[in-house]
């Protein structure tokens, strides 16, 4: 390989492995689309239930609903129940419930991807309007799980070498090869693993043990992914056995079943949630398919066509350009739209992490191109003599083939941002004030709203100053002062905990217009931390 190949290859991969190493994290999102009573209502009547439809469909047996009072007493709580009909909503039977403010906190896990989500609303019963707990503080999602990623780039790479194994062995090369039903065999084990580490992870996030966890949606949607991969596994045994016409067919029914199984793995993809499943749901299995004949029977026609050169293996090689040549631009094409599906605007695509995992991706794409272009135009049309450089072409095209996919991996397990609800702007304005304790140990955010005299809901955030971590697990209580009118004297609200530094409570202690000082006060097991802040309250416009 030339020096200049070469230098070409290093800042392919260092390009991309450091985009991705910048954009892995997890976005802070919600996924309820809507729900009823919506959050921030002030209901004349007390309902009877709570219902939320989200983005995706929940697994019913692993989500959770609680109805908090504002004291933190659960009024009501368990298991979500199934609305018939409605696969994405789930709804919970309500106690009879005085006047005052009800808080919702739910938890749940995707019956599409074992994407775990939390979140909370709130609701008032004959009481003054309370306002929606702030967007911007939602509790953050979890990071993606390294199993779950590891065991997503698995089953892909897994579908790339059975599909395009099995092709090339049966069209491309159109000889039987050993080596190569070698490498089908390794995809399938391959994919049989990385599918049960993708249904662990998603055990894991559940909190549930597997006596659990198989009796859910999710590990029924597993199901029919990983039965054809077996079923494929059977049918390579059959091809190592068998011989001539029999042997072709059993590689044609490992081909046909590995596709089968990606088919499969769509319907439980981000694709079955889109508004139009009916289209995403094949431009998927398309998308991942072109992309295991390509890359897959890439990988497979170097194993076939090892040691000399020969105008046998030229020719194999230019049968697989040919088809190798179709499914990339049919990779480009589906990729492009199911990008803008899962997208949704150009701000997304530079704002969330998600957009910029899908640049990078696409950026490692665009490195992949005039590598797989100089292959097609110069090095098979140059035949036998052009073999030996071809293969080091390809070699370099499936090292930044294997980053693609993990970035592909990440992406599975992150939401895409045209499916997080987008919270309708509400009447109700918002003080946010920020400020650290006296030693700089902890970084406090306090958001009051509506932020007037009256009822307010406190909403505030505490992060370790140095590592940038959640304080959760805490006592916090808020100590409202006005200085200009002493004799009002200090009043205490506490405040209860929502996991991931995020504490709430309602009260009236803003009860005047003026300028407070409200110290934020953290106790932690070990040590107690105060947070000076100014807010000043205004009357009603």
């Amino acid at each position: 390989m030339s020096a200049s190949v070469r230098q070409f290859f290093t800042a392919a991969l260092l390009a991309g492995g450091a985009t991705l190493a910048l954009s892995i994290g997890a976005d802070a999102h919600s996924l309820v689309r809507l729900s009823d009573p919506p959050d921030g209502a002030t209901l004349a009547h007390a309902p009877s239930l709570v219902i939320i439809t989200f983005t995706e469909a929940p697994d019913p047996k692993l989500s959770q609903i609680q109805i908090l009072d504002t004291s933190g007493r659960e009024v009501a709580g368990g298991p979500a129940s199934a609305v018939s009909g409605a696969p994405t909503t789930v709804a919970i039977t309500l106690p009879p419930l005085g006047d005052g403010v009800y808080t919702v906190s739910w938890r749940t896990v995707s019956a599409i991807d074992g994407h775990v989500a939390t979140g909370v609303f709130a609701f008032a019963v004959g009481a003054q309007p309370v306002p929606p707990i702030p967007l911007a503080l939602a509790q953050p999602a979890a990071p993606p799980s390294p199993l779950g990623v590891i065991g997503r780039w698995g089953l892909d790479a897994g579908y790339g070498l059975l599909l395009g194994g099995a092709w090339v062995d049966l069209l491309a090369l159109q000889d039987f090869s050993l080596a190569v039903l070698l490498v089908v065999g390794v995809g399938d084990l391959l994919a049989l693993i990385g599918a049960f580490m993708v249904a662990e992870a998603a055990r894991e996030n559940a909190g549930v043990d597997w006596s659990l966890f198989l009796g859910t949606s999710l590990a029924h949607g597993m199901e029919f992914v990983v039965l054809p991969i077996i079923l494929a596994g059977l049918a390579v045994l059959a091809a190592w056995r068998l011989r001539r016409t029999p042997r072709r067919l059993a590689l044609a029914i490992c081909a046909g079943l590995s596709a089968l199984a990606m088919l499969a793995n769509a319907t439980v993809s981000h694709a079955a949630s889109s508004p139009l499943a009916w289209l995403m749901i094949p431009l998927h299995w398309l998308h991942v398919s072109s992309y295991a004949v390509w890359i897959g029977g890439l990988a497979a026609v170097l194993v076939g066509i090892r040691s000399l050169p020969t105008v046998k293996k030229a020719r194999a090689v230019r049968r697989f350009s040919l088809v190798a040549g179709v499914a990339f631009a049919a990779m480009i094409l589906t990729g492009l739209v199911r990008g803008i599906d899962e997208v949704g605007s150009w701000s997304n695509l530079f704002t969330t992490t998600f957009g910029w995992l899908l640049l990078a991706k696409t950026a490692l794409f665009f490195t992949i191109a005039p590598l797989a272009a100089m292959n097609r135009w110069r090095y098979v049309r140059m035949g036998v003599s052009g073999i030996p450089r071809l293969r080091w072409i390809s070699r370099g095209e499936l090292v930044l083939a294997a980053v693609i996919m993990v970035a592909a991996a990440f992406l599975t397990t992150l939401p895409p941002p045209s499916f997080v609800r987008e919270v309708a702007a509400q009447n109700f304005p918002h003080l946010v004030v920020e400020g650290a304790d006296y030693g700089s140990a902890v970084r406090v955010n306090l958001d009051a709203a509506p932020g007037y005299p009256g009822l307010n809901r406190f909403t505030v955030t505490v992060h370790d100053a140095k590592t940038g971590r959640p304080v959760s697990g805490a006592r916090l209580f808020l100590l409202f002062d006005l200085p200009a009118r002493p004799e009002i004297g200090e009043s205490i609200l506490e405040l209860r905990g929502l996991g991931n530094g995020i504490y709430t409570a309602e009260g009236t202690r803003l009860s005047l217009a003026g300028s407070w000082t409200v110290t934020v006060v953290v106790e932690t097991a070990s040590t107690s931390y105060d947070a000076v802040l100014p807010i000043k309250t205004a009357e009603r416009p």
